[in-house]
């Protein structure tokens, strides 16, 4: 039947005044009222849901930075995120049944929340047991369990579910309310799906370990140790090694009061080179005025600064949102590479030693959408990657390497990328496509289906083509005015 039964979305960043998916009057976020490129966003993925033959809803999957913990608070992203459930799960007119989130580098505490309400729950039912340490995963596939499995990787976020049920409490019309006892589902750091015959498997996760520095900790335990590996092979160890450090940095530092809005300062400007050095250059020059001696010795200690504030900044700065001309790095390859390595382990050791025959992966985090494939010894095929790009305009230059898609999946686990915008100057070129990893060769009935369906030309898919090319400019020019106004 080919209908969409999965429907995958990252990078949202919702309450982050430069997501496209945040309501925004100048630098004023405004999270009672969704923005225009949600509103016609939400109308494309109704438009084409409604064309599914079968009863059976799709699967929505979050898969990370949805929710912007980093850079923004607590109440206007979970409002936004209201914003978004009232557009989608409607009750009566809901478009998933099922809802897996998976928690990124900017929502990382909302993989915290859980874990750790998940413990609290496993002590209580247990007053006599010796304890097992907290669990910094959940088990892949998820969907694969019964009722007979392990309680503790029944992980649901607590926060999430009590923001949406606080909805069913509210006097508002029918046709606003949401469908009741929406649960949200966790998995972290990978979530898998296997075919029904399980020998095709897509495992998607957020993107944040496919680059060195989010596992940063356990490289310094390497080199301190002199110990020969770059990263460890065991998800359980890489998450245990390196949360604390990703939930500091990237989900708790932007959101520790008037700290947080100079770190947001700080993280814009990383994101540009040339601001970047400016910056860099104005903090040096107030350490030594503020700290330094007289004459030619605070010229020296501004020099000293400054080279340590570059180093510094370089550990948690570049990376792939730097490359502006290609979707993936060869650094980043190879440290995609390197994590896929730690997946098949985890495969393996759910699965009992059997891997499938087909392995795709799905990530999001660089802001980059693109279709490739990568060898990984093991499987019979070359590993089909995909990757969902983002929302978010965090460059004033705009570059057509950047962009936000939706992977859709069919019941065979065939897939196609739903291809909603990429950056350009001209408005022209902002048009809806779809794209299959083999274009120009055997296309999947999924593929022609969806194809058939999206025409980029007529309503809704045009009118979200001149929102978002409009919202592009307006947030890059106000992003530009922010950053010379320093």
């Amino acid at each position: 039947m080919n209908d969409i039964r999965y429907v995958c979305l990252s990078d949202m960043h919702l309450g982050e005044e430069d997501s496209l998916l945040t309501e925004a009057n100048g630098n004023y976020v405004d999270p009672l009222k969704a923005s225009s490129v949600m509103l016609h966003l939400a109308e494309c993925l109704r438009e084409l849901i409604s064309k599914n033959e079968g009863p059976e809803k799709p699967t929505l999957i979050l898969n990370g930075d949805i929710l912007e913990l980093a850079l923004s608070e607590y109440n206007t992203s979970a409002m936004i995120f209201e914003r978004f459930m009232e557009l989608v799960m409607v009750k009566g007119r809901e478009l998933f049944d099922r809802i897996f989130y998976i928690p990124g580098n900017h929502d990382h505490h909302l993989w915290e929340l859980a874990r750790e309400t998940q413990y609290v729950e496993y002590i209580g039912r247990h007053p006599d047991k010796h304890l097992d340490q907290p669990w910094h995963k959940t088990e892949m596939f998820l969907l694969e369990r019964n009722e007979n499995d392990s309680e503790k990787e029944n992980v649901s976020s607590y926060f999430l579910d009590k923001i949406l049920e606080r909805r069913s409490k509210l006097d508002i019309e029918e046709k606003c309310k949401l469908r009741d006892n929406i649960c949200i589902n966790i998995a972290y750091p990978n979530f898998g799906i296997l075919s029904e015959n399980k020998e095709k498997c897509v495992v998607i996760h957020h993107g944040h370990f496919v680059e060195s520095k989010y596992y940063l900790m356990s490289k310094m335990k390497a080199d301190l140790l002199n110990i020969d590996c770059e990263m460890p092979s065991d998800i359980q160890l890489i998450e245990s090694e390196n949360f604390a450090w990703i939930d500091f940095l990237w989900s708790a530092l932007g959101r520790s009061g008037q700290v947080g809005a100079l770190t947001e300062t700080l993280y814009e400007h990383l994101l540009d080179e040339e601001e970047m050095k400016i910056f860099i250059s104005k903090v040096a020059k107030n350490l030594a005025k503020k700290y330094g001696r007289t004459g030619w010795a605070d010229l020296l200690e501004e020099q000293m600064l400054k080279s340590a504030l570059e180093f510094a900044f370089s550990k948690v700065s570049g990376g792939e949102r730097s490359l502006n001309d290609l979707p993936l790095g060869k650094q980043t390859e190879k440290e995609m590479a390197q994590y896929l390595m730690a997946v098949k382990n985890q495969i393996i050791d759910e699965r009992q030693g059997v891997l499938p025959s087909e392995l795709a992966f799905v990530f999001g985090h660089t802001h980059k959408p693109f279709l490739d494939e990568s060898n990984l010894e093991g499987f019979k095929t070359s590993v089909a990657v995909y990757n969902t790009g983002g929302w978010v305009v965090d460059k004033v230059k705009r570059e057509e390497v950047f962009g936000g898609s939706v992977l859709l999946m069919d019941e065979n686990l065939d897939a196609c990328l739903l291809e909603m915008y990429r950056e350009h100057d001209r408005q022209e070129s902002y048009r809806v496509g779809v794209r299959h990893l083999h274009e120009g060769k055997a296309q999947t009935p999924f593929y022609k289906r969806v194809n058939d369906l999206v025409r980029p030309g007529e309503k809704p898919w045009l009118q979200f083509s001149n929102i978002v090319y409009l919202d592009v400019k307006i947030r890059a020019e106000r992003l530009d005015m922010r950053l010379k106004s320093l």
